[in-house]
């Protein structure tokens, strides 16, 4: 399986800008409330990295990562928030000097510039910009925007092998892991604190194994006034507020290779649904099977986006102009919990207040 990437190239982070219409994402009187508005906003991302992949013969993906240490109440320390944008290429232009106003330290919405600097920058299509700050020891040929440019066009040339997409996070060699552990990817908005807590990898036989995660919670959004009742009724059945959601993933030969989403495919919905429940199967029936699309670093990291409000999931992303939280749980300073506990096990924790 061929990396057509950005591997072995170490970069100083650097700054990527985005202009994108701004989205409303809030919970009101217990509803989720997520809508794109006609208003446009420049947003600023510092301590980027950038990797990219050849995805097919005509299109090039680009992968920015961003993360920022905050205080987990849960894991009672401090972890590492993980943030991942992906995006297509089409056109780039060429690396350049311009005056930049310095963005405010908090990225937030209606945000006041600074006064203008130097910085070296490069536009991809109409609403991407990889730069850097102007610096006086070294020319713009010489800067790491430069050498992510010439990168980026090498992969934009490369051939397409047809093989699956391995995507290279460049991560330092203490954190790597070769155990088979799936990558999660969730659209990052706080506001509904709905984020993962905990993802168990379950060896189910020798070529199959059971993945579980645990979300902090599952509010309704297209079904807002049912929300309590839908808490209550949780809480009484499943003996918890929590929602719990598995998937199984195939090996062939010791390297994941399909996926099994039974009763929690999300297809091609989005986040804005809170009812999908694809690939339900009665009994006897053949489950579908879903090939892996895209690994984290190795085959042993096959990549689960999860798509919808009821945490419906696929192995490809819906939500592609949103950014995702990153969980790679195997890390230390991860802020999701990492077991290996079947899903059996892990009902048995809860103890419903009623059987059915």
């Amino acid at each position: 399986m061929l990396k057509q990437n950005l591997k072995n190239e170490k970069f100083s982070p650097i700054w990527f800008s985005q202009r994108q219409n701004q989205y409303d994402a809030e919970i009101k009187n217990d509803q989720k409330v997520f809508q794109w508005t006609n208003n446009s906003e420049m947003w600023d991302w510092d301590n980027c990295t950038v990797t990219a992949v050849k995805i097919s013969e005509n299109e090039t993906r680009v992968v920015i990562r961003s993360s920022h240490k905050v205080h987990s109440g849960y894991r009672k320390k401090i972890v590492e928030l993980k943030y991942m944008l992906g995006f297509d290429i089409t056109d780039i232009e060429q690396p350049k000097c311009e005056d930049y106003h310095q963005p405010p330290k908090d990225n937030v919405k209606n945000k006041t510039y600074g006064p203008p600097r130097k910085r070296w920058v490069f536009q991809i299509d109409s609403q991407y910009w990889i730069w850097q700050w102007a610096e006086n020891r070294k020319t713009l040929q010489e800067s790491e925007v430069y050498k992510i440019y010439e990168l980026l066009t090498k992969v934009q040339s490369t051939p397409y092998s047809g093989r699956k997409s391995i995507f290279n996070a460049n991560l330092r060699e203490d954190i790597r892991n070769d155990t088979m552990i799936p990558v999660i990817y969730q659209p990052a908005i706080d506001s509904w604190k709905n984020f993962v807590r905990e993802i168990h990898c379950h060896r189910v036989d020798s070529n199959e194994f059971e993945v579980t995660i645990l979300f902090n919670n599952e509010h309704l959004r297209k079904h807002a006034l049912l929300n309590p009742i839908y808490e209550w009724f949780r809480s009484l059945i499943y003996g918890r507020v929590i929602d719990v959601e598995s998937f199984r993933v195939k090996l062939i030969k010791k390297d994941p290779e399909d996926f099994e989403f039974i009763g929690i495919y999300s297809g091609e919905n989005e986040i804005d649904k809170d009812s999908i429940h694809g690939d339900k199967v009665k009994p006897f029936e053949k489950v579908p099977m879903h090939e892996i699309k895209y690994y984290f670093e190795s085959v042993q990291h096959p990549i689960v986006f999860i798509n919808t409000a009821n945490h419906a999931m696929a192995e490809h992303d819906t939500n592609h102009e949103i950014w995702k939280w990153e969980y790679t749980c195997w890390e230390k300073a991860s802020p999701v919990v990492f077991g290996t506990k079947s899903r059996e096990e892990i009902n048995k924790i809860f103890r419903p207040r009623i059987r059915i």
